[in-house]
């Protein structure tokens, strides 16, 4: 049966009314985009179920995205998230801490902190490239995604601390990601909400969140300890003196410790997604391929890709526009409702979560022409005239837009330019990729590809 609601405009079918109390809890839980899809398909831009009796509403339409992110953010504030490894960092936090911590945050990716950190990235982008290239010489294949997860673990590790990561941290990491990320099957989720003892996760969680924050206070008291440094560009440093715009106030351990965490697991897992599917994108499109490396030839001749290079690179950067189009790494966009509230024409109560997915929103017929096609001229400026503002928000849009864009883009056109320039890419698993969602958008059974060294 469907569910029908109200609004100024008639009485229409908005979404499946699913199973007595449970509602579309199933459907939900086993993959919530692929949910979103078909609820698009079925019943247009506003879709609306329930899940407990919580009312989910999933849009599409980039004016319904724009009215919520940025038209009228007060009707539609960001959720409240309870999440032990976030804390109340960026991108969990509200009202009136999320506004002072956004004001001491978002100086610190600006483009020029980002060039400041462009050595590190450059340094480990090598070594990244170098240990590809050693597994390729061997015949040996490898799964992309660990390994741009590997390489922006220890870029993030040494923007954040300035020292080398141990593979121990990486290993950690990489766990702590898999039990945050990894949902529950519906009736694991069933069993363990009555004997949440029994939950096998449990302690997985938190020998994680001990040691990443272990981690964390231990550099954080040897940083105050040690006191301001000429030269340090650290993260971790610039959190600490960071000031409040109003009360010239800092963060306190707890504050640098969530922002940290938020910071560096965005970051790094955003980007190391990112590449993922740009990889994956060039070992499908050959002519991709050769013209990427025609213009890396051009603007850097022999010599390696460098950041100052990434703004002349405008062939390869439209490649990562539309890679972030097709596959992008965020796959949803979380809000609520403050009020009763009309969208899209359908009545959405006090309370209703609101899911934006990029995927969908970047596939939506009436602003993408062949959505489905492979085409990174769509991102010509001249192409771009007359495109919707939230018809493109890989990186959220308004005041909650992600901070990081800059770093993800550059990272993700520059690692890009250099494998391709000293490399030869071959996907070796099954087409089309499938995907699923965990923290963030990602190949249901990995990415396996070999890489070898260029000839000639």
């Amino acid at each position: 049966m469907d569910t029908s609601v109200n609004s100024s405009s008639g009485r229409r079918v908005a979404g499946p009314r699913g199973l007595p109390v449970l509602g579309s809890f199933f459907p939900m839980l086993n993959e919530p985009l692929a949910l979103a899809n078909k609820l698009h398909a079925e019943y247009g831009d506003v879709s609306l179920v329930r899940v407990y009796g919580t009312p989910i509403a999933f849009l599409r339409n980039p004016v319904d995205v724009k009215r919520v992110l940025i038209d009228e953010p007060h009707l539609f504030p960001k959720p409240r998230i309870e999440n032990p490894f976030n804390g109340n960092g960026l991108t969990v936090s509200r009202g009136e801490h999320w506004k002072r911590q956004r004001h001491m945050v978002q100086p610190l990716f600006s483009k020029e902190k980002v060039r400041l950190w462009s050595g590190l990235f450059s340094d480990e982008l090598h070594k990244g490239v170098e240990r590809w290239m050693a597994l390729g010489a061997k015949g040996e294949s490898f799964d992309m995604y660990t390994e741009a997860a590997r390489l922006m673990f220890g870029v993030m590790w040494r923007t954040c601390f300035d020292e080398n990561p141990r593979e121990e941290h990486f290993a950690r990491i990489m766990d702590a990601i898999d039990v945050f990320g990894r949902r529950h099957t519906p009736w694991g989720v069933l069993f363990y909400k009555l004997l949440p003892r029994f939950d096998p996760k449990a302690p997985r969680m938190g020998m994680a969140l001990w040691l990443i924050n272990g981690w964390i206070y231990g550099r954080l008291s040897k940083r105050r300890e040690r006191g301001t440094r000429d030269g340090d560009i650290t993260l971790l440093s610039m959190l600490v003196e960071a000031r409040a715009r109003e009360t010239a106030e800092s963060m306190n351990d707890k504050e640098v410790r969530d922002e940290i965490v938020n910071l560096f697991g965005a970051s790094f897992e955003m980007i190391a997604t990112s590449l993922t599917w740009a990889v994956h994108a060039c070992t499908q499109y050959p002519d991709v391929v050769r013209r990427i490396r025609e213009e890396v030839r051009e603007v850097c001749g022999d010599e390696a890709p460098k950041y100052e290079d990434v703004a002349k690179l405008t062939y390869t950067t439209r490649v990562v526009q539309e890679i972030n189009r097709l596959s992008p790494p965020a796959w949803t966009i979380l809000r609520e409702t403050a009020e009763d509230v009309e969208v899209g024409g359908v009545m959405l109560p006090k309370g209703t979560q609101l899911l934006m997915c990029p995927y969908a929103i970047h596939r939506h017929p009436d602003h993408w022409k062949d959505a489905e096609t492979f085409d990174p001229d769509r991102f010509l400026p001249e192409r771009q005239v007359g495109q919707h503002k939230c018809a493109y928000v890989p990186f959220g849009a308004g005041q909650r837009i992600c901070v990081g864009q800059h770093m993800s883009q550059v990272d993700t056109v520059q690692t890009l330019a250099l494998l391709l320039q000293r490399c030869d890419v071959e996907y070796l698993g099954r087409s089309p990729v499938e995907w699923q969602t965990r923290l963030t958008f990602v190949p249901k059974r990995g990415m396996p590809v070999r890489v070898r060294a260029r000839q000639g």
